[in-house]
């Protein structure tokens, strides 16, 4: 019965039996390894080799592609032993070479991991401030896989982002010049009063908060010279405002510092401004509440006219 044949009864590849080889005989572990790889090699030999003679066995087809195969399978057997030599001669001088150099090749193996190691730990921890590598790899490098900092001929420290973080710098100091702007407009107008406590607080909202802030303190309180006040201390409730914190006898608000009362109140009014009051007019339910049918159409008039003076002077 040939191996074919004894393939198909046991349905399976049958391939004749391979000698042994006993690890305990081998000069090293390496070796061992190798020589069941190369009769590996040899089982796939004879796979090959019963699959060729199984394809040899096919019915041919006529014509044109029937003649193309027989002239690539005349090819191929003339060439097969050339190829199947050249593979032996390939195995046999590897297998030789690698049990002779085995105590060389172990360790240049281990020190080029090591080497990719130490590389790749270079590349993906290179954005710390400190130069990353020594290797003159430019910002737009494939291998920059987080962000490479270079540094230019002044010894400045560049980054990807540089442009970004240039333009973030602008809008900083931008709105750090709006804010010293509106700082110095709320005290031009509240300076030498009570409400001079409060000018740090008011600059830090934004410029028509602030402006509602500074007017209707103006109306209610003359910036704070009249004003709630709760065991003869000031209650910093600049803007008559009626909440809940620490109530005084007629119901109005008694804040503990200025900035409480830029905190409360500013973020009243802030409310309001992101819901549509944009002018003084819009905002006359600070006066009146629900309603201003009681109040007099006079005296409503005359509280958004005086609220106007200096909201339009710090909005403008």
């Amino acid at each position: 019965m040939s191996n074919w044949s004894k393939s198909a009864f046991y349905g399976g590849i049958y391939t004749k039996t391979q000698p042994q080889t006993n690890c305990l005989q081998c000069d090293a572990k390496i070796s061992c390894k190798y020589y069941k790889f190369a009769n590996q090699l040899k089982n796939y030999q004879e796979i090959l080799k019963a699959g060729w003679e199984k394809s040899k066995n096919l019915s041919r087809t006529t014509g044109t592609f029937g003649q193309l195969y027989r002239h690539t399978q005349t090819k191929v057997q003339a060439k097969w032993p050339v190829v199947r030599g050249l593979y032996l001669s390939i195995k046999d001088n590897l297998k030789i070479h690698l049990t002779k150099k085995q105590e060389l090749y172990w360790p240049l193996l281990i020190s080029a991991v090591l080497l990719l190691l130490v590389l790749v730990s270079k590349i993906a921890f290179a954005g710390s401030l400190a130069s990353p590598n020594n290797f003159p790899i430019e910002d737009s490098s494939k291998f920059n896989l987080i962000g490479f900092e270079k540094k230019t001929a002044s010894g400045k420290i560049c980054s990807k982002d540089e442009k970004a973080d240039s333009r973030i710098e602008k809008v900083a100091e931008a709105s750090d010049n709006k804010k010293e702007e509106l700082k110095n407009e709320i005290a031009s107008v509240v300076k030498n009063t009570p409400m001079a406590a409060m000018i740090d607080s008011i600059s830090e909202k934004p410029r028509p908060v602030a402006a509602f802030i500074v007017g209707i303190a103006m109306k209610e309180s003359k910036f704070g010279v009249y004003s709630p006040k709760k065991d003869r201390r000031d209650c910093y409730n600049y803007w008559g405002y009626k909440g809940r914190e620490n109530v005084t006898a007629g119901g109005y608000s008694c804040f503990s510092s200025p900035e409480h009362a830029v905190e409360v109140v500013g973020g009243k009014i802030e409310s309001l401004v992101d819901r549509g009051v944009k002018n003084p007019a819009q905002m006359i339910s600070w006066k009146c509440g629900r309603s201003c049918a009681g109040h007099g159409q006079a005296n409503v008039q005359k509280w958004i006219s005086d609220v106007a003076i200096y909201f339009n002077r710090i909005n403008s």
